[in-house]
């Protein structure tokens, strides 16, 4: 068993409501019941500790803006409680504090909001020639532009053009645990344990937010952080709220955010593209290049980063083929929804429905094998540059797909009256730019201090075996400390890039540790001589990939149009296996996560911009009896250029499930469709 799957399973874990210091008091947030209009009136509420208004603290979510985006970008920064104006249901209006968290919805009652109602703009289509949602804005296109590569005058010699429109439905992220944050005063530091993903991030966002020296702000993590799928990866308006409550108060503020808010709060949910693209090739089919538009539905405000999702999925969607040219028009639109943020994949799922629909149109209409067609077309395991500039490093493109080539043969055999697909993807891994760490030699034990932030993944066990190794201990004198800013720099986990460059800064750390002591190995004895040696890194390093190749067999009842999928087979390469059975964990979990953005997930909006997902069981969560049959996983190990050798595979699930579910289920009722989910009512006429 994994070390640190023992105490969640015993109860004995801690999370961030388990902590909760002498005299601590919590924050609530009212928010807003409609999608657009303007605040008349506010009442505060009478038996609160304290309350605060945008009067109290007028401070908006930072938001970064690269390069040549930032040019022509028009923004709408997010205020941390409304300036007057609304834009979305959710968004929040007015915090206070109570004593008891258990009478803060009775407070909440107090408070009387009037409204001055205006029509929301819902659809990102419709958005692009709606008037602007936003004073001052000359449209609702926060950002656009064209991305080209390539020769595209190859269009013209194309003998053959295939094309599809997919608009894929918003998710809510939905981690087992939502957000929760803790904090509290000394002096002029401020203290913070928080559910999340980055502890830097959170550092960060609140420096920005309040204007805090990094060195005055303190992050923590708890023992446990019950998952997060993009969801936490940075700060968020209640935390800023919470650090000006318990600096105004003079106590320790908690908040922790119910599963209803997570539902329409800012930067729960990810997905929501539209895409209309086509894809060139010969008579013999040979892929010549894709063009086409991606439209992101960004939701009300620019937050953090959330505008460049579509420039993300633009640059993804050559997938792992060679192509000669590419072009595409890519746009973040604001409505009047909750402001997107990142859902497991964010971006790569998206682009490999799109290259893999379009590659599976192309073999139709050419009546190719779907294998064949994708092996005359696959890049070279040395390498590849895409027309975009993306630089693919070597890895197993060729080996997984002929591995996954049996098992789509082997099921075609078996089931000849189901859906089976076959696809391959190659999934970006965020190493760049590369992460922190630092060792301490400490009462006879050796701790390494990572600016990882672990969120379900067993760093622990993956990663004291590799420094044990390294420094000729045993593992039980190594301590992997993540989700800290007990180190100078550090960046953290998301994008498939925890554990492969978490552990290449680990090995770093241990090298550099050696090298200062000037010994080869430590021993026993050396931990007690060199005791509070330390050294630190920050281990630099470009992005990584790391190709899949995944196998659906998918069950359609005709007249139910209930999906099931009865057989899967994942075939990645992981580089250097760290941990088989972390790995077989993140795969399994991310192919259920991508099935079910197939079968049924979806947050969907009225009209009036009005959620109709008002509960987990509203959103179509896959559950044990609408997951998969069976997940086999199977592991192509081809090094990376990192330290460790290994590659991340977090986000591979998703990225492969996503299409191969898609495409089988397309088979089995031998139908194309354009939309996620494909519910029942798409299925049966």
């Amino acid at each position: 068993m994994i070390e640190e799957h023992l105490p969640i399973i015993l109860g004995k874990s801690t999370y961030i409501d388990d902590i909760t210091p002498k005299n601590v008091v919590y924050l609530h947030v009212v928010r807003s019941t409609i999608a657009r209009g303007r605040i008349k009136s506010v009442s505060k509420p009478e038996h609160s500790l304290l309350s605060l208004s945008w009067e109290d603290v007028k401070h908006y979510v930072p938001v970064q803006i690269f390069g040549e985006l930032a040019k022509n970008a028009q923004v709408a920064r997010m205020p941390i409680l409304s300036d007057g104006k609304v834009n979305f249901v959710g968004q929040p209006i007015l915090a206070f504090v109570v004593e008891d968290r258990y009478k803060t919805e009775d407070v909440a009652e107090e408070v009387n909001i009037e409204y001055e109602e205006l029509d929301p703009v819902v659809d990102p289509e419709e958005a692009l020639n709606s008037p602007p949602i936003h004073d001052g804005l000359k449209s609702n296109i926060a950002v656009e532009q064209t991305l080209e590569g390539g020769n595209l005058s190859l269009k013209d010699k194309a003998d053959v053009i295939v094309s599809r429109k997919i608009k894929q439905a918003r998710i809510v992220s939905n981690p087992l645990e939502s957000k929760g944050f803790l904090c509290w005063w000394e002096g002029d530091t401020l203290n913070v344990y928080v559910s999340t993903q980055s502890a830097f991030g959170v550092r960060n966002g609140l420096r920005e937010m309040l204007g805090i020296p990094p060195e005055k702000i303190i992050v923590k993590a708890p023992p446990n952080v019950g998952g997060g799928f993009g969801n936490k990866s940075g700060a968020y308006p209640e935390y800023a709220l919470a650090a000006i409550a318990s600096l105004k108060l003079g106590r320790p503020v908690k908040w922790i955010e119910t599963r209803s808010e997570m539902l329409v709060n800012a930067q729960s949910l990810g997905r929501g593209e539209v895409s209309d693209m086509k894809l060139y090739a010969t008579k013999e089919g040979e892929i010549l290049g894709i063009e086409g538009t991606i439209i992101s539905n960004m939701g009300a405000y620019m937050y953090g980063i959330n505008y460049f999702t579509p420039f993300f999925v633009a640059r993804l969607t050559n997938g792992p083929y060679k192509m000669k040219f590419v072009s595409i028009r890519a746009i973040s639109v604001y409505t009047n929804t909750p402001p997107m943020g990142f859902y497991r994949g964010a971006g790569r799922p998206e682009a490999a429905l799109i290259h893999e629909t379009l590659i599976e149109d192309l073999a139709d209409e050419l009546g190719m094998d779907p294998v064949e067609i994708r092996k005359k077309n696959l890049v070279d395991d040395s390498g590849y540059v895409t027309p975009l500039g993306l630089k693919y490093d070597p890895a197993g493109y060729h080996e997984v797909l002929d591995i996954a080539e049996k098992y789509y043969r082997k099921t075609k055999e078996t089931y000849k009256d189901k859906g089976v697909s076959i696809v391959t993807f190659t999934e970006l891994v965020r190493t760049s730019p590369g992460e922190g760490a630092r060792v301490v030699i400490k009462d006879g034990k050796i701790y390494f201090y990572l600016g990882l932030g672990a969120h379900g993944q067993a760093y622990g066990s993956s990663f004291k075996w590799i420094a044990a190794d390294i420094l000729g201990v045993s593992e039980d004198k190594i301590e992997i400390i993540t989700g800290t800013t007990d180190l100078k720099e550090g960046v953290g986990s998301f994008g498939s890039r925890g554990g492969t460059v978490g552990s290449s800064a680990l090995i770093a750390a241990a090298q550099e540790l050696l090298k200062k002591l000037g010994k080869d190995k430590l021993n026993d004895e050396d931990l007690k001589k060199y005791e509070g040696a330390e050294a630190e890194v920050f281990y630099t390093t470009d992005d990584i990939f790391a190709p899949g190749a995944h196998v659906a067999v998918v069950d359609v009842d005709k007249e139910t149009g209930q999906i099931r999928v009865i057989d899967y087979y994942a075939i990645d390469d992981v580089g250097k296996v760290l941990s088989r059975e972390e790995i077989e964990g993140q795969i399994v979990g991310g192919v259920l996560q991508g099935a079910s953005q197939v079968m049924m997930e979806s947050m969907q909006y009225d009209e009036r911009g009005n959620p109709l997902c008002s509960s987990i069981a509203d959103c179509g969560l896959l559950t044990a009896i609408e997951a998969p049959r069976r997940v086999n996983t199977e592991y192509v190990e081809f090094r990376s250029k990192l330290l460790s050798g290994s590659r991340g595979v977090g986000e591979a699930g998703t990225t492969g499930a996503l299409p191969a579910v898609f495409i089988a289920v397309e088979k089995a009722v031998k139908k194309k469709f354009n939309i996620t989910p494909v519910n029942p009512s798409l299925i049966v006429p």
